[in-house]
């Protein structure tokens, strides 16, 4: 069930949206509920970009926890040229330690 939310705006703001809402072929109330939802999706994704780049969660984690596919958060996390956060010492060992396991079972065949 949906619910209805009412506010109130300045003319000004009306006006302009009615102007946008002209432009895209769309009524006001359709063009302010596209309006509303895409800030809501930036919105998660934008707290979830911040909580990868403090290493907090992984790009997965970040892209369930902003609703998106994982593409999509690679996209914006590209778009915006964020980084994944630096591996300390401990992860950048694991991880040759794997590559290594994974060079001799490649080195026997």
């Amino acid at each position: 069930m949906k619910n209805v939310v009412t506010m109130r705006l300045p003319k000004e703001v009306i006006n302009e949206l009615e102007e946008i809402a002209k432009a895209e072929h769309l009524d006001r109330v359709s063009l302010i509920r596209k309006m509303l939802l895409e800030d809501v999706e930036g919105y998660r994704l934008k707290r979830a970009a911040e909580r990868y780049m403090e290493g907090k969660i992984s790009i997965e984690e970040a892209a369930v926890r902003a609703k998106v596919s994982v593409w999509r958060m690679v996209e914006y996390l590209r778009e915006r040229n964020i980084n994944p956060p630096p591996e300390t010492l401990e992860e950048l060992k694991e991880g040759l330690e794997r590559t290594e396991g994974i060079l001799k079972v490649l080195i026997k065949y």
